[in-house]
């Protein structure tokens, strides 16, 4: 049985005093938030008030992920997930699982009623859905828990509710990587080395602050920019941003866990049709493509989601292993920046273009005033295309950890202090 020892205070006090109706756990990666709001829901589930509750997110998967894969974890077969159906039941109370990726979830929620609900990285869900679930939770003593990274200080989230907290029936906790005790200090030190600017003062000093001026703004020739690839690859993969009047762009990468770096960009084709003041047909893009790869085996294309005329194109031919890229913009840019800061991902002198949109991809300062974080759409092909390959190939988001005697201890410690 571990001892009290291994929560920290701030743990503790969110768990036990979480008790509005709202209930904003908030702060930097890796910080003991997310943890603790778990606990705090099984806790809720046992002695809330009875009716349907609800568990949110961005999408299914991040739900799995980030809050039913964790619960498992703590409580094993005391949760039974039916995906099908979307449904959860824990400890015997049904729950129901509700993604929310755009304005139209919203509808998902009209004519329910619940008694509680959790929600998963709060910033990214859209402001009506949010506020319309409020709606629905009308059953008395209902209460709202969510979790969230900072993001923009002019965001919805922190306007309207974090800031007002004192007018509101609203309790924040924010946490600081120093909150969670099981994290060792050659961790932190690495995990800080991760990130730089924009994303070092969100997810390191856990402030509310806007994107502003290049998106990546460490970025240093001397640092992250490499003669010749380091050696031999293990894996090639290709990642496609597909254009016909804006830039079309192939990069070639090599992958071998046994090199520094990791992961290389090799070479890059680019076609600018407004440079030449001429467009290609898809079939001369698969013509070239073909060139460009040279005969290597090709172990995953990640293509540009949208280009569904040129992947059709490159199945005709019969080229294989196409793969959707994922495109989560933000997250990928923040992925990507990582790799680069933490040496994993290096970028060969002769890919000039894609080095060059570097020094010019931009953050759109309009939508950071409307508290949202999007580049400038312009200068980026290079940068589509990078992100497409290293964030939907690699990224994973790391284990929390949790374990069904961290939950009996912590509910021990509230019901022996209420």
């Amino acid at each position: 049985m571990p001892s009290i020892s291994r929560f920290s205070q701030k743990q503790l006090d969110s768990f036990q005093k979480s008790n509005s109706r709202i209930n904003i756990f908030e702060g930097p990666v890796r910080s003991g938030k997310s943890f603790i709001s778990l606990v705090r829901w099984l806790e809720f589930v046992r002695s809330g008030p009875p009716g349907p509750f609800v568990m949110c997110g961005k999408t299914d998967t991040t739900i799995k992920r980030n809050i039913i894969n964790p619960l498992i974890d703590l409580i094993g077969s005391a949760l039974h997930y039916s995906s099908g159906k979307g449904e959860v039941t824990i400890y015997g109370r049904l729950m129901y699982v509700i993604g929310a990726n755009d304005d139209r979830s919203e509808a998902k929620l009209r004519g329910s009623e619940f008694a509680g609900a959790l929600i998963d990285e709060a910033t990214l869900i859209p402001e009506n859905f949010f506020k319309m679930l409020l709606s629905r939770l009308s059953i008395e003593g209902a209460k709202l828990f969510a979790t969230t990274n900072p993001d923009s200080p002019y965001h919805w989230l922190k306007q309207e509710f974090i800031d007002r907290q004192d007018e509101l029936d609203c309790s924040v906790f924010s946490y600081h990587l120093d909150d969670n005790p099981s994290l060792s200090e050659s961790y932190k030190s690495n995990l800080k080395k991760e990130y730089s600017g924009l994303w070092y003062r969100r997810f390191i000093d856990g402030a509310w602050v806007m994107a502003e001026g290049a998106v990546y703004d460490f970025f240093d020739e001397d640092r992250h920019v490499i003669q010749f690839p380091p050696g031999k690859a293990m894996e090639y993969y290709l990642g496609v941003d597909y254009g016909t009047t804006n830039p079309c762009v192939f990069l070639l990468f090599g992958y071998n866990p046994s090199h520094y770096p990791n992961i290389w960009l090799e070479k890059e084709y680019y076609y600018d049709s407004k440079r030449v003041q001429r467009q290609k047909s898809d079939y001369e893009y698969y013509k070239d493509f073909e060139k460009f790869v040279d005969g290597r085996y090709i172990s995953g294309i990640y293509i540009d989601p949208s280009a569904v005329s040129f992947e059709q194109e490159l199945r005709r031919n019969g080229v294989q292993n196409i793969r959707k890229a994922v495109n989560d913009v933000v997250p990928g840019i923040r992925f990507q920046g990582q790799l680069l800061l933490n040496g994993t991902y290096k970028i060969c002198a002769n890919c000039t273009e894609t080095i060059k949109e570097y020094a010019t991809y931009s953050w759109d300062s309009k939508w950071s005033e409307r508290g949202e974080d999007k580049p400038i759409k312009k200068n980026d092909h290079g940068k589509d295309a990078e992100r497409y390959f290293l964030f939907t190939k690699f990224f994973k988001k790391p284990e929390k950890g949790m374990t069904e005697n961290d939950a009996a201890l912590l509910e021990r410690a509230y019901r022996s202090r209420y």
